[in-house]
């Protein structure tokens, strides 16, 4: 018997991963969500006087406080209708009454409807086999399990794709741009495996897990349905993407550790680093950070000429 409750480690349980120094905590109740909803307000409304739309997704703050409300749409805290048309009065109140030119404005909460829909009467909406809507890949089904358990632990050799997959398992939390750079990873990026596999992750560990929307969206960044062309031609680069929107390298730090004394110019490329360097760093590429998994540029090229033939 406990004479107080218990903390997670007398239950037998250890945390997962390190999140760093603060990691991000989700309150729950519709109280909460309008809170969130009012703060999220403020973040459109200071976009709409600057001239442009979707703040979270064209200037994305990875390790400030999330302004998604998907996890309260996700339970119910907070009404699709209340959210949609807050968004669109709060446009017309910037904009002297006009409305806003394109759908773009609430284009994600818009998905988000399709997406129920396209899973409505489809049991088969969340795999490929015996789903109408899903593309027949052939993914790769021999010797996946390393690389998958590799991925799904942040282990992958890419300090971004790590990054975010450690914040996953340690906070049930990735900001979009994270959740499109890992798929895209898994997929048809550099992995080449199935997305089903990623879905079923993401279902698990995710605070606003929506089979409908995730398994939509998996479809959606594997190339496998709603495109008009399987193309990777814009694969995401695992490297440049996680420069572009991590310049600093403060969400890669907080979230690998062990890199935390890398330089910047490496930090994206360990594996380019002089072992001087490394040294230096306190963190020896393959023995306190792992190498990478798969060359990106060959493996991208080769799945892009899969891709091809798949079109044909």
């Amino acid at each position: 018997m406990f004479q107080k409750t218990p903390i997670a480690q007398e239950l037998g349980l250890q945390q997962e991963v390190s999140g760093g120094e603060r990691m991000v905590r989700w309150v729950g109740g519709e109280t909460r969500a309008l809170e969130n909803l009012s703060d999220r307000m403020q973040v459109e409304e200071a976009a709409f006087r600057r001239g442009f739309y979707l703040p979270n997704q064209s200037l994305p703050d990875l390790l400030g406080p999330p302004t998604s409300q998907s996890a309260a749409l996700r339970f119910g805290c907070l009404s699709v209708r209340r959210f949609y048309w807050q968004v669109h009065d709060l446009f017309r109140a910037v904009h002297g009454g006009e409305p806003p030119a394109s759908e773009s404005l609430t284009s994600q909460l818009i998905w988000r409807e399709y997406f129920y829909t396209m899973s409505l009467n489809n049991q088969y909406y969340g795999e490929m086999a015996r789903n109408k809507i899903c593309l027949d890949i052939p993914w790769r089904e021999k010797d996946i399990q390393t690389d998958l358990d590799l991925w799904k632990q942040g282990k992958t050799g890419y300090p971004f794709i790590d990054a975010a997959m450690r914040q996953l398992l340690a906070e049930g939390w990735l900001h979009h741009v994270g959740r499109n750079a890992v798929a895209t990873f898994l997929t048809r990026g550099d992995l080449w495996i199935s997305w089903e596999e990623g879905l079923k992750h993401f279902l698990y560990y995710l605070l606003d897990a929506d089979w409908s929307v995730c398994a939509g969206n998996w479809m959606w960044v594997s190339s496998s349905a709603f495109e008009r062309l399987l193309d990777c031609s814009h694969c995401v680069c695992p490297v440049s993407y996680g420069r572009r929107l991590d310049p600093d390298g403060e969400y890669v730090r907080r979230y690998i550790p062990e890199l935390r004394n890398f330089p910047i110019e490496y930090l994206y490329e360990p594996w380019k680093a002089p072992l001087e360097i490394q040294k230096k760093a306190g963190c020896i590429i393959g023995q306190s950070y792992p190498e990478r998994i798969v060359d990106h540029s060959k493996a991208s090229h080769k799945n892009r000429q899969v891709n091809s033939h798949i079109v044909q």
